[in-house]
């Protein structure tokens, strides 16, 4: 018998399926070889400790616990999931429209130029003149305003620097009691 055989033989009377021609085999080898012989010693040592060690009963609900943490656990995965693929797709279309928005604004020229050569989108080319003026205008106002808001935080910020500094240790302390709150919290639900 070669050593192989002989391991799986060991495996076999360990868990109590080996046949009495396979356990006559196997003995006959363990008295020849020096290796074996102890690999089946030390795999034995070990059952008869385990066979020796108490046995513990499980709590009568111990599967219908497991079973709701399983179902709780793949039902968060599943919500997640669905999160995932909506901001996918919200992102995706950002994308994409921003994208488009950028392409438009950088060759606005060239595209125009290309649209004017065409018999159709030159009467329609000439009915966006008066749009391109408007967004301009309410570009040039949102700038204004962005300006003057932009004055206006300077101003606010260098007069109130230390109430402002104020309320950001304050907004710092209400998150860091926060999240001690949630670490704790979590500390509880995975006992």
């Amino acid at each position: 018998m070669k050593c192989q055989d002989a391991e799986k033989y060991i495996m076999k009377y360990m868990d109590g399926e080996i046949s009495k021609q396979e356990a006559e085999q196997l003995n006959e080898h363990i008295q020849h070889c020096p290796g074996c012989k102890r690999d089946f010693e030390f795999y034995d040592a070990m059952v008869e400790l385990f066979e020796e060690m108490p046995l513990y009963e499980a709590p009568a609900d111990f599967e219908m616990q497991v079973m709701l943490q399983i179902q709780t656990l793949e039902e968060g995965k599943q919500y997640c999931h669905i999160k995932n693929r909506i901001w996918g797709h919200i992102w995706g279309t950002f994308t994409v429209l921003f994208g488009t928005g950028a392409i438009l604004a950088f060759y606005k020229e060239e595209i125009m130029a290309s649209l004017a050569q065409q018999p159709y989108f030159d009467r329609w080319l000439s009915g966006l003149g008066p749009i391109e003026a408007t967004i301009a205008q309410q570009g040039e106002a949102l700038q204004a305003m962005t300006e003057n808001v932009s004055l206006w935080t300077d101003k606010i910020l260098v007069n109130s620097g230390g109430i402002l500094l104020m309320l950001l240790s304050i907004a710092c302390g209400i998150q860091y009691m926060l999240l001690k709150r949630k670490k704790e919290t979590d500390k509880v639900r995975h006992r």
